[in-house]
């Protein structure tokens, strides 16, 4: 056989591989990664017998939802939002507001994140499954929505009430207004002295509180989100493994939020492709412990 001659592909044998790529653009992915998913049930169980978790950060409820992992030949495992994550499968409920990384994983990585650097002078941030890498807040429209009709039900039944109310009023301050007394008045200097006996009582309360020991950081931990009608989503880890870059697409240097209408569009547009969040080095000193928590399919949706 000649070296220099032209070698022929017979294509017909990769038609039938290829024959989806053009109407689904993340098609090609079954030929390239194994799909595994990380789903909002996995891992550890986010509930609190006193109510529900509240960020640290943000004062709101966390949510999570179903995440993908994709892993290539070469074993990293890309993740990001699963086509049944709520502000996927949801649009029309879920608006987000804006994205932060974790600043200890971003610090961590070379600038910028996808490039290689030098493991022994700079070693990639560790994770786990629970590791959050990012949060994502949003408002919940329906919830907005619903606080909006019970606000408005209120104030017209507070009218409703008040109405009648204010008639009888009237009514009876103009047959009573010739019997009426006036009321003793109280010395100033009582009522000085009475005021500042209330705000020392309350300063040496508040001091105690403040100088016990017994009071620990954990008991000031808000039990309430201060915004019902917002919440933050968070992307965990999924594996236990090393994060090797994060998603340039999505970071803004210089700033900790982004609010970027281009980068939530990418993330939210593109999940499957080129809105993935992480790459992600999974450990190789025991095989398949660090994908024990994930699934080759998402579950079915239920009408």
């Amino acid at each position: 056989m000649d070296e220099h001659a032209p070698i022929v592909y017979d294509l017909t044998e990769y038609k039938e591989i290829t024959r989806d790529w053009n109407d689904d653009p993340s098609a090609y992915l079954t030929r390239y990664y194994t799909k595994h998913y990380f789903l909002s049930t996995a891992g550890k169980e986010l509930k609190d017998p006193l109510g529900p978790i509240i960020d640290l950060q943000t004062s709101l409820e966390v949510k999570r939802g179903d995440q993908y992992v994709y892993q290539s030949p070469n074993k990293l495992c890309i993740i990001g939002l699963a086509p049944t994550h709520p502000l996927l499968a949801q649009r029309e409920r879920y608006q987000v507001l804006n994205l932060r990384f974790d600043d200890k994983i971003v610090n961590a990585l070379p600038q910028p994140t996808h490039i290689p650097a030098n493991e022994k002078k700079c070693p990639p941030p560790p994770c786990h499954h629970e590791t959050v890498i990012l949060k994502i807040e949003v408002k919940d429209l329906w919830a907005e929505k619903e606080k909006k009709e019970k606000e408005d039900k209120s104030e017209q039944a507070a009218e409703d009430v008040d109405m009648p109310e204010t008639q009888q009023t009237q009514q009876g301050g103009s047959e009573e207004s010739g019997s009426e007394t006036p009321a003793e008045s109280v010395p100033s200097s009582m009522i000085a002295e009475q005021g500042s006996v209330a705000s020392s009582s309350t300063t040496s309360i508040v001091s105690s509180v403040v100088s016990s020991p017994s009071v620990t950081q954990a008991q000031f931990k808000p039990k309430k989100s201060i915004d019902p009608t917002r919440i933050v989503f968070v992307v965990r880890g999924s594996i236990a493994g090393h994060v090797m870059e994060l998603n340039e697409r999505l970071i803004r240097r210089g700033t900790d939020v982004v609010t970027d209408p281009e980068v939530i569009e990418t993330m939210l547009d593109k999940a499957s492709t080129h809105g993935y969040i992480a790459v992600i080095r999974p450990k190789t000193d025991k095989k398949g412990v660090p994908l024990k928590d994930l699934v080759d399919e998402l579950p079915v949706a239920t009408a």
